[in-house]
């Protein structure tokens, strides 16, 4: 996927992780008695991963002007298999609350394992993980194919995304 990107592209991408981090970072210290903290560590985190991924892969050889003539497909795979991750996660939990519903015991005595609990995170996983992620990615799909046109930016797309 970095093999995709111009030099400039992948300068762009190393800033926006690092901007990404420090807002992680903002969070983890706003936050450090709260879950709120929790959520800025993984940020963090996966920012800087990102960032040494793109700092491991920055002297690769930057592609040719012929990716400019044939369509860019790489928002939409990504697209995809998060969309897919998304549906195994959330049907999983809709599984889960479908036994509960048949077995009331399933909880183990767990507030957090409540029907009430696990029904929303259920809806919200199918609805917002694999549906948002699907929709948006067919929809780069589609756009490419109906308008004969490569999609504008090799970053925005992902960022949407």
């Amino acid at each position: 996927m970095i093999g995709e990107l111009t030099r400039t592209e992948r300068w762009v991408g190393m800033t926006i992780l690092l901007v990404l981090a420090a807002c992680g970072l903002t969070l983890a210290a706003a936050g450090h008695d709260d879950p709120l903290g929790g959520q800025g560590w993984i940020i963090l985190l996966a920012a800087l991963g990102g960032f040494v991924w793109m700092v491991r892969h920055h002297d690769d050889p930057a592609p040719g002007a012929a990716r400019l003539t044939q369509y860019y497909d790489t928002p939409s795979k990504a697209g995809i298999v998060l969309a897919m991750g998304w549906a195994v996660a959330g049907m999983a939990i809709g599984d889960w609350v479908a036994w509960l519903m048949v077995f009331p015991d399933l909880t183990f005595d767990a507030a957090w394992a409540s029907f009430g609990r696990l029904r929303p995170l259920h809806t919200s996983a199918v609805i917002f993980g694999f549906g948002g992620n699907a929709l948006i990615a067919t929809s780069f799909h589609v756009l490419q194919r109906t308008s004969q046109a490569r999609l504008c930016d090799q970053i925005s797309p992902l960022f949407v995304l």
